[in-house]
């Protein structure tokens, strides 16, 4: 963004110099034909052709200096209109990553917490209410706290805790320069042609690029789903460990032949890591 501003600033003043020149010159020739309109019956022959020759030379000048302002004012348009595209561009992407990408983003890395954490504290609530039924007033505590859990709400109150972090700042002002008021993209005759096939480039682009992102959406949400029925199962009910004993080893032991000892427990964590790790990779396509 800084290099185009800097392009279109450098052609602009090019522009500028040339137009000055151009008024320059056209005044030498109106001041050079005004003397020209004088009668010339008292000039002598050298002094006429003289004058012929310093008429042509300015009118060289000029159509130089002409075709050098159009020049410039050609690069000067050019260099805007790409500045204004790329000022454009720029401030949706920064939008788009405020906005949007963030919220993906902790999405992305939360995953699969605030149900891994319901089933902790849910596997550590049965066997609490088992183990000593006394305990029950500050286990209800715990048990509110666990059904208050919600991850968006706990996301909005993390973001709007930080605000310097997830807030989008303000957008990229149209620094104009030494006078042009002109501060949208202009579709003048000598671009007209150029810019018409980039915004047929850029719709065509953008229509690959939602076909892509669609199919990509389509696997995301499917290995989201995948990876949620994972993470919700309920299996934190412990209420047979305590059918016989209710004492802390006895816990333990039963807890270690019925449970953590299942071969589908090992299978399921090595398969809901794989598909954690596709799954982040698909969201970083994104």
């Amino acid at each position: 963004l800084l290099q185009v501003m800097k392009t279109y600033h450098m052609y602009h003043a090019e522009s500028i110099s040339a137009e000055s020149k151009l008024k320059e010159a056209e005044k030498q020739e109106e001041k050079q034909i005004g003397r020209s309109g004088e009668p010339v019956f008292h000039i002598r022959l050298e002094e006429r052709h003289q004058r012929r020759s310093s008429v042509k030379k300015i009118e060289k000048m000029k159509e130089k200096r002409q075709a050098k302002y159009s020049e410039n004012k050609l690069k000067s348009i050019k260099a805007r209109n790409e500045y204004l595209l790329t000022l454009e561009a720029t401030n949706a992407s920064v939008f788009k990553y405020y906005i949007h990408d963030l919220s993906d983003l902790i999405d992305c890395c939360d995953l699969g917490y605030h149900a891994s954490l319901n089933r902790a504290l849910r596997t550590y609530l049965s066997a609490e209410y088992n183990l000593e039924t006394s305990r029950h007033e500050g286990l209800d505590i715990i048990e509110n706290a666990v059904d208050s859990l919600e991850p968006r709400s706990d996301k909005q109150r993390f973001m709007e805790m930080y605000p310097t972090a997830f807030c989008p700042p303000m957008k990229f002002e149209f620094q104009s320069h030494m006078g042009d008021e002109v501060c949208q993209v202009t579709a003048q005759q000598p671009v007209q042609a150029e810019l018409m096939l980039r915004y047929q480039q850029l719709q065509s682009r953008l229509a690959t690029l939602k076909i892509e992102n669609e199919e990509v959406k389509k696997t995301t949400e499917a290995t989201l789903q995948t990876i949620q029925d994972m993470v919700t199962i309920e299996d934190y009910d412990v209420s047979e460990c305590f059918q016989h004993s209710r004492s802390t080893e006895s816990v333990k032991s039963t807890v270690s032949e019925t449970y953590l000892s299942k071969p589908s427990i090992a299978k399921r964590r090595a398969n809901q890591q794989e598909t954690e790790q596709f799954y982040f990779m698909v969201c970083w396509l994104l």
